[in-house]
């Protein structure tokens, strides 16, 4: 069970008729994990038992996520690190959509409180753990996984340790480094602390308590598969909720962390923190993400996975998806808020400007305000938060243009008619090119320019002729965001 100190174990699987040493299951963030073994050499096999020590499975060879093969190497230092690099990434993928996974070095005090410190590579997780492991339980220093109900999932893996300047970076177990072993009973998720070391920094660490606006996009940057998590900003701010805040921890020396880190756990000692079960206050409550409808006329909310309004500052915090399977990270403050309200069945120009002033009152200047909201929605649709479709004239059309008038004709279709536009639909017939597509936001507003009126008086009718131009087979469009 989760909570134990286990000494190596080497499971057997017979090959023929002998019994081979040829697999190591090992704990990794709540998954087994079989590393298979039989290719090395027996002192290769040695050390790599040795540097996963305080990893190996209590189940032995329970059914395993995933398999990990070891090829041959003279290069045994290259060949541990790429063997734990390797186990771990099989892991994150294993408990994907399962739980919070943070690219973050854990401790626990006795009762089974963790601690999460959370940084990118080289901000000296490794460093900490080594520091702190030594005062309070080591549950890893790469990665640890944090499921809906608080509970914590350790990864004692192997220390990536300079032992000597000219060498590789050593692999040790954490117990042959003299990091204390892990409590008896269930983890729990007690303080999430982002580590911020500096030369500039005190002597003594200590630590600031930060609204989740400040500390989400740190939060969400160090997360794997956040976006197979449902509901994963919800999650994130649930978490928050339930230890109280998130902590930045400032500090010189790694050596100074214990003391700051006390804080915390007395705080979880006393039963300030965590509260179990927290649920986020209503301003992180949210619609449930949508996917705009296809072919909508109108300016609506780009695909994403999860939003909420920050407390703090009201801010709308949006998570799109990106097509590598990471998440985009957009916080929406000001009118862009108002904006993205207004948007969530689709809106026109009219009603962003409605919502503007519904949200900050009448404006002086009225056209100032216009061009204000509709400066606002581009920059979101530019940004990929708005969708809008994208216009341009289509290759095979004929067409003449006197300045006056324009007469255009499809010549992909033989019992086409010609169309005739002026005035306005001249205008939008101009705006229009062959290769270059141009949002139909942009289309209206230099329509507008041109006709010296504002954009929310043609929007629609642009919008309803664009529609026309596309019937006729001499316009074609694509939503994008």
């Amino acid at each position: 069970m989760v909570g134990e100190h286990h000494t190596a174990l080497i499971a057997t699987d017979v090959a023929s008729e002998a019994s081979v040493e040829s697999s190591l299951f090992v704990l990794a963030i709540g998954e087994v994990i079989r590393i298979d073994v039989a290719r090395v050499s027996p002192a290769q096999r040695a050390a790599i038992v040795a540097a996963w020590a305080d990893a190996v499975s209590p189940g032995g060879e329970t059914a395993p996520a995933a398999t990990v093969v070891v090829e041959a190497s003279d290069d045994l230092p290259s060949m541990l690190a790429d063997l734990s690099q390797r186990v771990t990434l099989a892991a994150i993928a294993a408990r994907r959509g399962r739980s919070w996974m943070l690219h973050a070095a854990g401790i626990a005090d006795d009762r089974g409180n963790v601690i999460v410190l959370v940084g990118p590579s080289g901000r000296g997780k490794t460093t900490a753990a080594l520091a702190l492991g030594r005062a309070y339980a080591y549950l890893s220093d790469e990665t640890v996984a944090i499921d809906r109900d608080g509970t914590v999932w350790p990864y004692r893996k192997p220390l990536s340790i300079i032992e000597r300047p000219d060498a590789p970076k050593a692999q040790r177990a954490p117990s042959e480094r003299g990091l204390r072993p892990l409590p008896a009973g269930p983890l729990r998720l007690a303080g999430i602390v982002l580590l911020d070391r500096g030369i500039d920094a005190p002597d003594a660490a200590f630590l600031d308590a930060l609204p989740l606006d400040a500390a989400l996009a740190d939060l969400v940057e160090q997360s794997s598969h956040l976006t197979a998590l449902p509901a994963p900003l919800k999650t994130i701010a649930r978490h928050v909720v339930e230890v109280g805040a998130v902590h930045r921890a400032h500090y010189k020396e790694a050596s100074s962390l214990p003391r700051a880190m006390a804080t915390i756990f007395s705080a979880a000692a006393n039963g300030d923190s965590p509260r179990c079960g927290a649920e986020p206050g209503e301003a992180h409550r949210d619609e449930v993400a949508a996917t705009p409808a296809a072919g909508r006329a109108t300016i609506a909310r780009a695909p994403y996975i999860d939003t909420i309004t920050l407390e703090d500052t009201g801010s709308v915090a949006v998570l799109q998806p990106r097509p590598d399977g990471t998440g985009k990270l957009t916080v929406l403050a000001g009118i862009a808020r108002a904006l993205w309200a207004a948007a969530a069945d689709g809106a026109s120009m009219a009603r962003f400007l409605s919502a503007a002033e519904a949200a900050y009152g009448a404006p002086d200047h009225q056209e100032s305000a216009v061009r204000l909201v509709e400066a606002s929605v581009l920059q979101l649709i530019e940004a990929g938060i708005f969708e809008d479709a994208r216009w341009r004239r289509r290759e095979r059309v004929a067409w003449t243009d006197d300045g006056d008038r324009v007469v255009a004709l499809s010549l992909t279709d033989a019992a086409a008619a010609p169309v005739a536009m002026e005035g306005p639909a001249g205008v939008v017939w101009r705006c229009l090119e062959v290769g270059e597509a141009r949002y139909a936001a942009e289309v209206v507003r230099r329509v507008a320019t041109m006709a010296s009126l504002e954009s929310i008086d043609v929007d629609a009718d642009v919008r309803v002729f664009l529609g026309a131009l596309a019937e006729a087979g001499l316009a074609s469009s694509e939503r994008v965001g």
